[in-house]
């Protein structure tokens, strides 16, 4: 019922954990799923801020919850990456980081990772390199696949271009 009636699940939320005081484990796990599922659902809408909300919820059940924490920190680096300045970008970079080091079978924060690099100093191409290559050793979703390995080989091809320069 969490992954297929989430807000059902969530309508209930208040009894569930009343039930028991000490959260029992499997009430904890069917909110946390039900309000990841209504998270992940308001961000493929764009509502990024109900996704924010729900994925603080979990943290509110289960602050061990590695999901929500991870979500979080992606969500919050692309509000920096979004904003462009440096010291944004070094932030979202930090954020990435941390979400990379909670879900480490994940490319996407190191995809980010690597784009923040790019908007940051486009000739930075060790670290462009390193970060894209990190994305592709992982799951990524073919979209971003795709863009890291051509985003890859242009860095590959710039690198080559300005090292020849300088020789």
């Amino acid at each position: 019922m969490s992954v297929t009636s989430p807000d059902l699940v969530v309508a209930k939320q208040d009894s569930l954990l009343a039930l028991s005081k000490d959260k029992r484990p499997e009430f904890v796990t069917i909110l946390t799923t039900a309000h990841i599922n209504i998270a992940r659902r308001a961000e493929s809408t764009g509502d990024i801020s109900t996704a924010v909300d729900e994925y603080q919820k979990v943290l509110k059940i289960d602050p061990t919850n590695k999901t929500a924490r991870y979500e979080l920190l992606v969500i919050e680096g692309l509000n920096l990456y979004k904003k462009g300045s440096k010291s944004a970008l070094w932030d979202a970079i930090e954020l990435f980081s941390k979400a990379a080091s909670i879900n480490m079978d994940s490319g996407v924060a190191n995809y980010w990772i690597a784009k923040s690099y790019e908007k940051k100093d486009s000739k930075d191409f060790e670290l462009i390199i390193e970060a894209y290559e990190q994305a592709l050793i992982k799951k990524l979703p073919d979209d971003l696949r795709q863009d890291a390995e051509d985003a890859k080989n242009i860095a590959y091809k710039n690198k080559a271009t300005l090292d020849s320069f300088w020789k």
